[in-house]
């Protein structure tokens, strides 16, 4: 859904691989998310754990916690 060239400023601190794989993931997520992986990334995060926490802070997921909380049962 994000386009290649508006992610190249968030992950210019990354490692070269790290950049590359950035780049074909921004494709499938917002500019939020990919905000919140490189983040994690530059902090030492592997991938995968960096992509679980942002799946879990910015993603859908977070949306449908906060519908099915505030929903009466």
């Amino acid at each position: 859904m994000v386009k290649v060239a508006s992610i190249t400023n968030i992950i210019k601190g990354l490692k070269p691989r790290q950049q590359k794989t950035m780049k074909a993931h921004a494709r499938h997520h917002s500019l939020k998310h990919m905000r919140s992986m490189a983040r994690a990334l530059k902090k030492g995060a592997t991938f995968q754990t960096a992509h679980n926490r942002a799946m879990r802070s910015v993603g859908k997921w977070v949306d449908l916690l906060l519908q099915l909380h505030y929903q009466k049962w």
